[in-house]
Parts: C-alpha cells; structure tokens; sequence
C-alpha cells in the first residue's frame, strides 16, 4: 500500500526553536541517506514549513512506525493519505454509474 504523507512544522511544537531545526535537520539527513527503503519518495515545498513523502507499507501499523522513527515527527503535523492507481479509479467510477443506471426508473431507461 502507498501512502501520500504531508508533514507540516506544528505551530507549536513545545519545544526550543534550536531543538526543533536540529530534529530537522536529522530528519533531512535520514531521508537523503534513504536509510528507510519505504520510503519511496521525498520533496519539500518551497518557501514552506513543509514537505510531502510517498511510503509504502503493508499495513497502517507499519505506516505509523516509520513516521514515528523519523526525528521531526514530534514537531510536525502529519496528514495522511491512500493512495490507488487511476485505474483503479476508474474501475470505481464506472461501478458507481452501473449502480446508478440499475435504480434508474424503468421509464428513463
């Protein structure tokens, strides 16, 4: 499963400033290091307090476990989410008008 993961600094974080932009600083040097094979892909966002990974796990658990390992995850905000291929989108797309055309009213048909 893959995950599209947004972190973003907490507006309060509850710790120093200097604490914070070193726990930064790590985690930076970490993801470039690609010590985590997971974690697929990084970016941060320019002029921002933020950033965007994909990770791929087998499980939310897991998921939740290498956010956790990295060392900013105690000053940021994480929002999380799946991620699916368009195909399968699509799939989705055309099952729902399938489902709508069947409790159309004989008439409309």
């Amino acid at each position: 499963m893959q995950f599209l993961v947004l972190t973003k600094a907490s507006a309060n974080p509850g710790v120093p400033v200097q604490v914070t932009i070193q726990l930064v600083r790590k985690t930076f040097e970490m993801l470039l290091e690609k010590r985590d094979p997971r974690i697929k892909q990084t970016w941060s966002f320019a002029g921002e307090r933020a950033g965007a990974a994909i990770i791929e796990v087998g499980s939310a658990e897991e998921l939740s476990d290498v956010i956790a390992s990295m060392p900013f995850s105690g000053v940021t905000d994480v929002t999380i989410h799946a991620l699916t291929t368009v195909e399968q989108a699509l799939k989705t797309v055309k099952q729902a008008e399938e489902r709508m055309a069947q409790m159309a009213p004989a008439v409309a048909r």
